[in-house]
């Protein structure tokens, strides 16, 4: 699995406007295949800015090659999410742990748990 953490420090004045444009994307990127965990989150500061934190955790690195269209190091925002931010990192991962099923899919809309594959029989 691939772990790829976006994060970036938003000044006061545009915490509202990039909270609501991340979430947003966070719509479409839930529905990538490959997608096995997509969290956002969020540290206040003092001058009311934050940093926010995208984690993605991503089955293999061939996911995360077609969700980023090959541009690993550029984070894929919504258009206007960029400029909101004063910083902005993409790093990856190669995660050490793994679930203890091996039949992993993609995330269940619903319960927003991991969604196994059904067995015959």
């Amino acid at each position: 699995m691939i772990v790829r953490v976006l994060t970036s420090r938003v000044p006061p004045e545009h915490v509202m406007r990039f909270n609501e444009l991340l979430r947003a994307q966070l719509e479409e990127l839930r529905d990538q295949p490959g997608l096995v965990y997509a969290k956002l989150a969020r540290r206040l500061d003092e001058t009311g800015g934050e940093e926010v934190v995208l984690f993605e955790e991503w089955e293999t690195p061939g996911d995360v090659w077609a969700w980023t269209g090959g541009h690993l190091q550029e984070p894929r925002l919504l258009p206007g999410t960029e400029e909101l931010v004063a910083d902005l990192v993409v790093t990856h991962y190669e995660a050490l742990d793994r679930y203890p099923w091996d039949d992993i899919e993609v995330l269940d809309r619903t319960t927003g748990l991991p969604r196994l594959e059904e067995t015959g029989g």
